[in-house]
């Protein structure tokens, strides 16, 4: 298999859903139980990562015979019933029995065909990226809330809602894991004052390598001209607290209000407007799903050993680690966190790596 070949099945099986990577685990040990006898000249038996990749290959030439009466991408989804937009119209689809809106997403490519007078999604494309967080109501179950995204803006208020960085933090390793790539977009850049700029601005300093990071005021139209030219041509969701502005923005964006809006207070902590994931086609390729805000991120089934690769700025300080398989914690010779002590990487942001890996 060529590597290119090989890359591209690490980079679906990544944006698959925890559930689904568990299925194909499960389906490549069972084939390596059965390959016992079986080895390459080497001697060696083909290991179960080697596996699932060749399940996901084989998934990628299958032909589908299945008969479809049209396909499209999900721009909403409800509790029983999507709509998908094929082209300048939108179909109403229920969703599978089965899994009912737990295995759809908006931004989904799906096919769907007649189920008695309706129509119904047969089959769910092979996702790109994904975003995705633990069910708040079901924590084991991974929760998709966007699907075959290009970028994801990660919006934050500099103030009402109070900014906080390790919101931040934990968007950021949910949408690298999944494979798309954040920005930062900041909001309410009219509220700065004297007094509270430098502070506000301090907080936002280690992002500044780390993405794209545009401060913006959707009621002012400032620095909007720089979020159209960032999400030209791209397919973006937008996550954030509730009250940041993400409708504000995508009303901005559209000049029209697409999306309802509602003031926050400076001393409230954000209020949910967007009640459920909806995509808008902005035209020109570019299209923004606007997703409903929430207090918390969780981070479903996130290894110790992976966290750090979604920290990209500890990795020019790996080589001062004594071991390969140093957590940055607790080990005596590391070199990550003499770099956090000395200040040459951000404290805050090795503080959230801290606070995540011992929730893990």
């Amino acid at each position: 298999m060529l590597k290119e070949d090989t890359s591209e099945l690490k980079r679906r099986y990544a944006a698959l859903s925890r559930n689904e990577q568990l299925k194909l685990l499960k389906k490549a040990s069972q084939i390596r139980k059965s390959r016992v006898s079986r080895t390459d000249h080497s001697g060696r038996q083909p290991s179960v990562q080697d596996l699932v990749l060749e399940i996901l290959a084989a998934e990628c030439r299958e032909v589908v015979t299945a008969p479809a009466e049209g396909c499209g991408m999900v721009c909403w989804l409800g509790p029983l019933t999507c709509r998908v937009r094929t082209g300048d119209d939108e179909v109403e689809c229920l969703l599978p029995k089965k899994g009912r809106s737990g295995d759809v997403a908006v931004g989904d490519q799906v096919e769907f065909g007649a189920y008695g007078t309706d129509m119904m999604v047969s089959r769910v494309l092979p996702r790109q990226t994904v975003l995705s967080r633990p069910d708040p109501h079901l924590p084991e179950k991974e929760l998709v809330i966007a699907a075959n995204v290009d970028v994801v803006g990660i919006v934050a208020a500099f103030v009402a809602p109070a900014l906080h960085p390790r919101m931040i933090d934990r968007y950021m390793v949910a949408v690298q894991r999944g494979g798309a790539r954040p920005m930062l977009l900041l909001t309410k850049t009219d509220l700065l004052t004297a007094a509270n700029r430098a502070e506000e601005e301090e907080k936002i300093r280690p992002y500044l390598s780390l993405m794209p990071v545009i401060r913006c005021s959707p009621e002012q139209g400032d620095g909007m001209e720089e979020v159209r030219t960032w999400l030209e041509g791209k397919t973006c969701a937008f996550v954030g607290k509730s009250g940041v502005g993400k409708s504000s923005l995508l009303n901005a964006l559209t000049a029209s209000r697409l999306a309802a809006t509602k003031a926050v207070g400076v001393k409230d902590k954000g209020r949910h407007t967007t009640t459920s994931s909806t995509l808008y086609d902005l035209g020109g390729g570019t299209r923004i799903i606007d997703t409903p805000g929430v207090r918390s991120f969780g981070l479903a089934d996130l290894g110790a050993a992976a966290l750090q690769w979604y920290f990209p700025e500890f990795e020019e300080f790996l080589e001062g680690c004594k071991f390969n398989d140093c957590t940055h914690d607790h080990e005596p010779v590391c070199g990550v966190r003499e770099a956090a002590l000395a200040g040459h990487l951000s404290r805050a942001r090795y503080d959230t790596y801290l606070r995540i890996l011992k929730s893990l």
